[in-house]
């Protein structure tokens, strides 16, 4: 699925003229604060149904100046040969979404990955962001892990609220009755994470090698406490805990607090990787998701990608601006960089649309 058309009425500052997109290379450039990260935002919303920013809800996503209180995107996909037209109605209170005119049922077969390389930093910071990317990354590719994972997330905030009350006969009760399910969740994400991580490592090193010509030793593994355990392991685990989550009246060791270690030839990347030794790998794991992406679901995303170029030295973005001729899959990037423009216009069939004040002023 490769998209060839997007309209937006009222999403953020986008002006309602159409937008035009080439099935391989698409160049979207112009002055800071144009609306070329917002062009990729309204793809991203229209292909995965949410933003890719944090926190971001309808009033965020709405133009303040426009007249009527929706969003509207409309959009064709090229589909196998075909042309199929994706459109959607988007308040405050609902979401409308109409395939070829029609309800939406089921949803069409296109997704998009976001590649924002200022989120090396914080993948390299913080916990919490890692194990926010491990969830969003494995949902797209597991509808089950998705599934397992907004199960086992109730069955959290449940377990947190039996903890908040005093400790007696009745609340140890409930809590021993929750944990047989809520280890056997703990269990499920636990296999479905290793496994997935397994698979995902696999893909780094040489994905790294064709981007960046270098070869290095890159692994991915998950650090979590369970690692094969079984269910019951887990339960046993929880009782030996309950007296110390009583006290802190809360969920104090589980799967919620999993993280990823990313090794460099051997390093913890986190700690012991240069800032552009990070971004690379950084990037490189996020081709590598891409291929297996299209390993899983057998088909590409469409690849936003928000100007890279800022981020890496000119030989670095030289050598990913050729893997990404040498790809099948589509990709929509934005740029401010002059000389990455004039990079990418060396490119037999790259698109060039220029963006001044949310309106595509040139398309071609």
């Amino acid at each position: 699925m490769k998209i060839q058309r997007l309209r937006a009425e009222n999403f953020r500052n986008l002006d309602s003229t159409v937008y035009e997109f080439a099935e391989n290379i698409n160049c979207i450039f112009g002055p800071n604060g144009n609306g070329k990260t917002n062009l990729l935002e309204a793809i991203y919303y229209l292909t995965n149904r949410k933003s890719f920013r944090k926190n971001t809800d309808y009033p965020q996503l709405l133009n303040i100046e426009g007249e009527k209180q929706e969003i509207y995107l409309s959009s064709s996909f090229e589909d196998d040969g075909q042309s199929v037209a994706l459109s959607g109605k988007i308040k405050s209170e609902s979401e409308e979404w109409y395939l070829n005119n029609q309800t939406e049922k089921p949803r069409i077969k296109a997704q998009s990955v976001f590649i924002n390389p200022f989120d090396s930093y914080s993948f390299h910071t913080s916990s919490s962001f890692r194990r926010a990317w491990m969830d969003q990354h494995l949902g797209q590719l597991d509808k089950n892990y998705k599934s397992t994972l907004a199960k086992f997330q109730k069955a959290l905030r449940f377990r947190n609220s039996i903890l908040s009350q005093y400790p007696n006969s009745q609340t140890k009760l409930q809590l021993m009755s929750l944990d047989e399910n809520f280890a056997q969740l703990s269990a499920s994400l636990t296999q479905f994470r290793m496994e997935w991580m397994e698979k995902l490592s696999e893909l780094i090193a040489p994905t790294f090698k064709d981007i960046f010509a270098e070869q290095h030793e890159l692994k991915l593994s998950l650090d979590t406490k369970f690692q094969h355990w079984t269910a019951d392991q887990i339960y046993n685990h929880y009782r030996l805990t309950e007296n110390k989550d009583f006290e802190a009246r809360h969920t104090s060791s589980g799967v919620h607090r999993d993280d990823c270690q990313f090794f460099f030839d051997g390093l913890n990347s986190f700690e012991f990787c240069s800032l552009g030794q990070q971004k690379m790998s950084f990037l490189s794991l996020k081709f590598a998701f891409i291929e297996l992406f299209r390993y899983k679901l057998t088909f590409y995303p469409i690849v936003l990608i928000d100007d890279v170029s800022g981020e890496l030295d000119s030989l670095r973005w030289k050598n990913l601006i050729q893997f990404l001729t040498q790809k099948s899959f589509q990709v929509l990037i934005t740029t401010a960089n002059e000389n990455f423009r004039i990079e990418l216009e060396k490119i037999p069939r790259v698109h060039q649309i220029l963006i001044e004040q949310g309106r595509p002023v040139s398309q071609g």
